[in-house]
């Protein structure tokens, strides 16, 4: 460097001291109650360490200089928002800074596997601070619900590297009286994340049973307690809660256990859902009736003697038959775009009742449900027209032998509502 700008060899030294002591200093003490000021400066200059970390230099916990570079990078995209807010609310400024970050995430989860044990403590450090700072953000009293919004989504994002705190902070969050619903959907996007990478056992950072077990408690609490908007709401406030409810319905379904005890019931709510049960205000859509099917076809029947797999089947075919109808009426309508993506869901949907055929053994009701929708949902997938082939769908005598999905529990069924197939909405 000297050679190359010619600089006294006594300055050499100095310039790096400097620059180390505006990274140190830029760490010490920022916080939320500080200027964007005390932190442009630290940050722009730690976001070359950072750089440098990502492509290869190992990161070392012991390596104050890394640590704080480190955590002034999670600093400058959690707090910025909040810091420099004038400068973010420009237009396009929130998602520049969202691509830098989701920039960062992939460059870890797309490493090849020997990069990625080099950037594994990279990894861990990063998405620790990202959690602790995103939080103070969300949590702070003069914060915005943009600034709010804008760290959940942060910690949707980094949910994909793992961690079972950021469980426990999310159900925290979720639970809060006062909380937002922006960070509430958010919120639980990320957990559908962190659950399906322990239901695939993909990460070395798997949630333990009873971080799961609260998982499933806090969500199942939700779709239970939470009422949505009066009738008289309008349609859009209504679709709104809609939408914040599919997501903790997606992320329940990665809770393959029938019941984590007798008032944790997760493949009940699904059931519920699915069906269409007439106690579910407002009525489900039928995006939020697929996503509880596809949670309820891959519950695993041998974590529960008491679980009951044809009821659940039955509950499916009550969504498979509102689907197929609303799915064919948008195939007649070949002047007006497509309201869902039926193909994809019908995909998703095959796929999940091969998991329900499965894990069910021998039971020639699920055979029976799962190999005619087969046929449907290609259908759907082809575009072709099934119009004829829904009357067994939607006939009340495919009643499944079943009673109750749990055995025992009168309490475990599901009351069909008398609303048409289009009433719940689309």
């Amino acid at each position: 460097m000297a050679a190359r700008f010619r600089v006294l060899d006594w300055m050499v030294p100095w310039a790096v001291s400097a620059t180390l002591a505006i990274v140190a200093g830029g760490a010490r003490g920022q916080s939320l109650e500080e200027g964007w000021s005390q932190l442009d400066r630290p940050s722009s200059t730690a976001h070359g360490r950072f750089l440098n970390m990502l492509k290869g230099e190992k990161y070392n916990s012991e390596d104050k200089e890394q640590a704080r570079a480190v955590d002034l990078v999670a600093k400058r995209h959690t707090y910025g928002i909040y810091l420099n807010h004038e400068k973010m609310m420009q237009p396009g400024e929130i998602e520049k800074t969202m691509k830098e970050f989701d920039g960062y995430i992939q460059s870890i989860v797309n490493s090849r596997e020997r990069e990625r044990e080099v950037l594994q403590p990279l990894s861990d450090a990063f998405r620790d601070k990202v959690r602790l700072h995103a939080r103070e953000v969300i949590e702070y009293k003069s914060a915005r619900p943009v600034h709010k919004i804008h760290n959940a989504r942060l910690l949707a994002k980094v949910a994909v590297l793992g961690q079972p705190e950021l469980a426990d902070t999310l159900i925290a969050l979720v639970k809060e009286p006062s909380q937002n619903d922006g960070v509430r959907y958010h919120s639980f996007r990320a957990l559908t994340t962190l659950l399906s990478q322990v239901q695939a056992g993909t990460s070395n950072s798997l949630l333990n049973k009873e971080q799961q077990a609260k998982c499933a408690e806090m969500l199942v609490d939700f779709l239970e307690q939470r009422k949505g908007p009066p009738k008289t709401a309008p349609i859009e406030e209504i679709n709104g809660f809609r939408i914040l409810r599919r997501e903790a319905i997606r992320a329940l379904a990665q809770i393959h256990t029938p019941a984590i005890n007798d008032k944790v019931r997760p493949a009940l709510v699904l059931a519920r859902f699915a069906g269409d049960d007439e106690r579910i205000q407002p009525p489900p859509r039928i995006d939020e009736r697929v996503e509880a099917s596809i949670g309820l076809a891959r519950m695993r029947p041998d974590k529960d003697r008491l679980y009951r797999p044809d009821y659940a089947a039955g509950q499916i075919v009550k969504c498979l038959g509102a689907f197929g109808q609303m799915a064919n009426s948008d195939r007649a309508r070949k002047e007006v775009a497509a309201t869902r993506p039926w193909r994809i869901e019908a995909t998703l949907l095959k796929e999940s009742l091969e998991t329900l055929k499965a894990e069910s053994g021998s039971d020639k009701y699920v055979a029976q449900v799962v190999d005619r929708a087969g046929q449907l949902l290609t259908d759907v997938v082809n575009g072709r027209d099934f119009s004829k082939d829904l009357t067994w769908w939607t006939s009340p005598e495919n009643e499944p032998t079943s009673k109750e999905l749990f055995q025992g529990s009168a309490d475990s069924t599901v009351k069909p509502s008398e609303r048409g197939v289009g009433e719940s909405g689309k």
